[in-house]
């Protein structure tokens, strides 16, 4: 039976020749031969171009987020020199995770690919953020055009997607802004589904293609997860899901083979896992940390108040500030409708952006031809192509989600009930994923217009189509002849970011002049442009479409039409996105100002004290203090410490109590404070530097302790009602009697270094010792002598213990579990991918050793060949 089967199959292989048999004994000609090479080289030559100033020019892009890196470049340097890996950072907030945090990138410590990876591409970059993070441009473009050249097996519209990809406006501004990581982990998206369709397509009939395929996932998931951008992972993953997940409901319901879809959903589940235990030693420690952080655990204010919802971490406010809305769809198509972002305006720069969320660099724009594309991608497809209906879902759904508190109906029931989903920000971050749900559409669009010349059915469909979309964009020019100034003045007059401006105390005829005489002239002139350029570029594709349907434009002709006006289209946009800065502009950043050479010069060692800078009486959000190894109090970090962020919020950025106990010895502010009590001025120059009177030292001993819960102990110190040189409050009761230390009672501090501080302390009774280092219980352990001992949580934030009579050791050492365990979870995780990876080559090569039937290739062959067929 089973013979009588594979002659069968063998004979009917014999009569169905593929399309590369076909073109093989046809011959291919130059162009074809090579074409993926020219192709490719037209991608690297666009990219290269496009950032040509920062590759060959030494140009950088000087944003917040692309400086702050640097702030800790000492810190790294100092932990390499003795020999350490730096889990915990010093220098902001009293002290933070700096591993478990992800607040920095660390060296990888024991995952051998990552190690690989990361020395080759930091090895080219050096500190330059901007030469380390274009690479990843290049894999995302080359990974997206393998990507869509194997969906539609052509490799125009495989050219056509990588360019639109890479240049979209979106895609652009995450290396201007300094949003690395996204990127980074952006760019392994399209290598992953590749690496997915394949293994559906492989039919996986043997064992061997397994142990090719799972491995292989398995490093592309942890490279992709080795970023740990947790948001754009999860938007990755929820794509990958209702994607593959709606094909196989799709297929079950008709009846259609799905047992391949099945399996290749177990091999892409062992896969993920496989990839988070490589990347245990991070991913443990971030998720102990999380526990701790903003992101894991909700305010105490929500905690106490039994009105308000408390199942999210994070503050709802906060988490919807970058929420897409509904009427910024028309960004798609023009994108100065909204003001644009940053631009330049009378040859200055200027954010024109008047829309609803507190700021935005950029439109959220991917083309206005890859949104043409789509729409026909989508008409012509929906019907009867399952990955078409579920692109067209994913496009509907994450537009709804990204529209956060504007149409919370979707948003918030994620938001409360769904995991993870609650600690994170910037609902709008979702558009990179609907973006490129858009660009495969518009695969299918392009490739429905290539179809449409050989199908008279299609020719039609499209005609009638094309024609509709002609009068749209016909119309839209005529309107932009016509003219609606005085409305749009209005809307932008106002709209959100006008209304937002009344409502914190602007004075209202102010408003109305800015928006009315600078932002209004300006947003208005640009969107006319937009709708006149638009509207000729759409109707050049579609005049080019007719043409070609109708057989009078040759293939080669219309798809480099489409993709010239395309790439045209998005390089004029995204390009003013580009706001080059000298790579002077860094250095002069890090410059040593006058108030930190008057702090340094009078206080040399920065370990015994902290500093906190104020701006408009806020403390500042930057970490550029931390380059002179000054410890700061403030800083920048979107998962603070939770314990941290609920003393700002309930005492105060300048609270007296909260910054004595803090060891906060210098205030630099931008202008003199109002309260000086306590604070003498002892510097003035470009900032004015206070001296705090009254700050304690790091570790000082106190009379005696009392318990109260964390709200009371928070109030306390917000109404000033209690002294922390005297009294200790505390959450939980030691059960220790303690007695007032005398003037024989001493501490000092012999030693400090990141993770590891010493003291010698003479306790005159059982005294209880306060430091002022941050309470982070998950990690840093105190030790007596040798002896662990109890680490109590101290004036809500800060840590104490109890210190019997006499001379002792006391140090306190970071030693986090999580760290360790995850290492040993790691080393073997990547030894057994490894090992997969050598069986499943060595079982490859043995079978072509052996010598499969021909028979058998045919067989695997034209079942990729029907999986791929079927997936389309």
């Amino acid at each position: 039976m089973a013979k009588s089967k594979a002659k069968s199959t063998h004979k009917k292989q014999q009569h169905s020749k593929t399309l590369t048999d076909i073109k093989k004994s046809q011959g291919e000609s130059p162009f074809e031969k090579y074409q993926d090479y020219i192709y490719i080289g037209i991608i690297v030559l666009a990219i290269l171009i496009f950032f040509g100033d920062g590759i060959f020019g030494g140009k950088i892009f000087a944003s917040p987020d692309n400086l702050s890196p640097y702030s800790f470049k000492t810190f790294l340097e100092d932990a390499k020199a003795n020999g350490i890996f730096p889990l915990w950072l010093p220098y902001i907030f009293g002290g933070m995770p700096s591993l478990a945090s992800l607040t920095m990138s660390l060296p990888a410590s024991n995952n051998f690919f990552s190690f690989i990876w990361d020395n080759i591409i930091n090895g080219l970059a050096g500190d330059n953020l901007f030469k380390l993070t274009v690479p990843y441009y290049f894999l995302f473009a080359i990974s997206t055009y393998f990507y869509i050249r194997y969906k539609f097996k052509n490799n125009t519209i495989a050219l056509f997607c990588a360019l639109c990809g890479v240049l979209a406006t979106g895609t652009i501004q995450l290396i201007i802004v300094g949003h690395h990581t996204k990127m980074m982990t952006f760019s392994f998206f399209p290598l992953i589904l590749l690496t997915i369709d394949k293994t559906i397509d492989s039919g996986l009939t043997n064992w061997r293609k397994y142990l090719i395929y799972l491995p292989v996932l398995a490093i592309l998931m942890y490279m992709q997860l080795h970023f740990h951008h947790i948001q754009m992972l999860f938007y990755a993953y929820m794509m990958i899901a209702i994607y593959y997940g709606y094909t196989l409901i799709y297929k079950i319901i008709k009846k259609e083979k799905y047992m391949v879809m099945v399996k290749a959903g177990l091999v892409l589940i062992a896969g993920g896992l496989i990839a988070v235990a490589m990347d245990a030693n991070i991913i443990l420690s971030v998720k102990e940390y999380n526990k701790y952080s903003i992101r894991g655990q909700a305010n105490i204010e929500q905690l106490n108040n039994p009105a308000t919802k408390n199942d999210s971490p994070l503050d709802y406010q906060y988490a919807t500030n970058w929420s897409f809305s509904p009427g910024e769809v028309m960004t798609f198509i023009l994108p100065y409708y909204y003001g644009f972002g940053n631009v330049e305006v009378n040859g200055q720069r200027a954010n024109t952006y008047w829309g609803q969320m507190p700021f935005t660099d950029s439109p959220v724009y991917f083309g206005v031809i890859v949104f043409l594309l789509a729409l026909v991608g989508i008409f012509m497809n929906f019907r009867k192509n399952v990955s078409a209906q579920a692109l067209t879902i994913i496009v509907v759904f994450f537009l709804f989600l990204s529209f956060g508190r504007t149409w919370p109906i979707i948003f918030d029931l994620f938001f409360y009930h769904f995991p993870l989903f609650g600690s994170f920000r910037a609902p709008v971050m979702i558009h990179y994923f609907l973006d490129f749900a858009f660009l495969i559409l518009a695969g299918y669009g392009f490739k429905s217009i290539l179809d449409a010349a050989k199908d008279k059915v299609m020719q039609n469909k499209f005609k009638k189509l094309s024609f509709v979309l002609m009068g749209l964009a016909g119309l839209m020019f005529i309107i932009s002849l016509i003219g609606f100034e005085g409305s749009y003045k209005e809307s932008v007059a106002t709209g959100p970011k006008a209304s937002e401006l009344k409502q914190q105390g602007y004075p209202p005829q102010q408003v109305d002049q800015y928006f009315n005489q600078q932002i209004a002239p300006e947003a208005y002139k640009n969107v006319t442009a937009d709708m006149r350029l638009h509207s000729i570029l759409l109707l050049g594709v579609l005049i080019a479409a007719y043409f070609y349907t109708q057989k009078k434009l040759s293939p080669g002709i219309f798809g480099g039409i489409v993709i010239m006006l395309a790439v045209f289209d998005l390089w004029n946009i995204s390009s003013k996105t580009l706001h080059w800065d000298n790579a002077q502009d860094k250095e002069q950043m890090f410059a040593k100002s006058d108030y930190v050479n008057f702090i340094l010069t009078n206080d040399p060692d920065t370990y015994r004290y902290r500093t906190a800078e104020y701006s408009g009486g806020k403390l500042t959000t930057n970490n550029f203090l931390a380059f002179y190894r000054l410890h700061q109090f403030n800083g920048y970090q979107g998962a603070k410490i939770r314990n941290y962020q609920d003393a700002i919020d309930v005492a105060g950025d300048m609270n007296p109590i909260l910054l004595d106990v803090a060891d906060v010895k210098y205030l630099i502010t931008d202008k003199p404070l109002e309260d000086t009590a306590g604070y003498v001025p002892v510097f003035q120059g470009t900032r004015l530097v206070y001296e705090n009177k009254n700050y304690l030292p790091r570790a000082f001993f106190v009379d005696e302790y009392k318990i109260e819960s964390g709200i009371n102990i928070l109030n306390a110190m917000k109404n000033g009602t209690f002294d922390p040189k005297t009294t200790a409050l505390l959450e939980e009761d030691p059960g220790v009697q303690i007695q007032k230390p005398d003037s024989g009672a001493s501490i000092t501090m012999t030693d400090f270094e990141i993770q590891h501080i010493k003291y010698d302390v003479n306790a005159t009774g059982n005294n209880m010792l306060v430091f002022s280092e941050i309470y982070y219980p998950a990690g840093w352990n105190a030790y007596i002598d040798g002896q662990e001992t109890k680490v109590y949580k101290t004036d809500y934030l800060f840590r104490s213990i109890v210190v019997p009579a006499g001379q002792h050791k006391v140090e306190f050492k970071f030693e986090p579990q999580s760290y360790a365990t995850g290492k040993s979870v790691s080393l073997a995780a990547n030894i057994f991918v490894v090992l997969l990876l050598i069986a499943g080559i060595g079982g490859t090569y043995m079978g072509k050793k052996k010598g499969e039937s021909t028979s058998e290739k045919k067989e695997d062959k034209q079942e990729e060949e029907k999986s791929g067929e079927e997936s389309k």
